[in-house]
This record gives C-alpha cells, structure tokens and sequence, in this order.
C-alpha cells in the first residue's frame, strides 16, 4: 500500500473565474431561495402577498423592468420563461399591493404567487446547471500519471 492519493483526473472549466464563482454564488443564492419558499409553504400558512414600503415597491418595480428587459433581450429560451415567471409573480404582488383583494382569495393567490415563484427558480437553477454542464470538463489522467517513479 502507498501513502500516496490516488489521482483520477483533472476538472477544467472553459470559462473565467468571475464569472464562474458569480454563478457558483448565484446558484447557491437561489438554492437557498428555493429551499426558503418550499419552507413557507409546508410549514406556515401564508397569506401575505403584498409589498410594505415605499423602497420595496420601487425595488420590485426595477426588477419588473430588468425582468422583461431581460425577457426580450436574452437569448436562452429557458432563462426567457424564467424571467417571464419572475416578471409575472412581481406583476401580480404589485398589484395586489394597490388593489383590495378579499381575505377568503389572498392564501390561494399566495400559495399560486409561491408556486410560480418556486418554478422560477427551479427553471434559473437548471439554467445555471445547464451552463455549468457546457463549461465543466473531465480530463482523465494522462496514461505515465498513474505510475510510480
């Protein structure tokens, strides 16, 4: 037996390092967001859609704008539906932040808002998956590697 690990090969990413550690945090990020919404949803019972605050409701009106910027501007289909998603579940809290909706209608509206929102993310965590699958390369080791000297 040697003391020595064993090397199975090399991983090379196409790609450059901040580019690939913003997806890594961006994946994470969402990850954690996905995984927040599934929480709400199994063990509370929410009934709160509407944004509070005049700095929330102009920060999700900028993202709505950057949502459908991003809807005509992207090239990627799958990015395209989740951005339409995002625009949508923006769409309807902002709405509902001005409009009077009954008490009875606002936990299924939450529970759809939340739906949409979870396949959002699912959809930018394949995305993101889908780009890591392009750029993420399995060198096995060359064949004199493996040998002792």
């Amino acid at each position: 037996m040697t003391d020595r690990p064993t090397r199975f090969g090399e991983i090379t990413v196409d790609s450059d390092l901040t580019t690939t550690a913003l997806l890594v945090v961006l994946f994470i990020i969402l990850s954690l967001m996905l995984m927040r919404d599934i929480r709400n949803i199994l063990w509370s019972a929410p009934n709160q859609i509407a944004i509070g605050g005049t700095l929330s409701r102009l920060g999700a009106a900028l993202a709505l704008v950057y949502c459908l910027a991003f809807l005509f501007r992207w090239p990627n289909r799958l990015v395209k539906v989740g951005c339409a998603l995002v625009a949508a579940h923006l769409s309807l809290t902002l709405a509902l932040t001005y409009l009077h909706v009954s008490p009875a209608a606002r936990p299924t509206l939450t529970f759809a808002d939340s739906m949409v929102m979870q396949i959002s993310l699912v959809i930018f965590l394949v995305a993101i998956a889908r780009w890591f699958r392009t750029v993420v390369r399995w060198a096995p080791p060359s064949p004199g590697e493996g040998e002792d000297r």
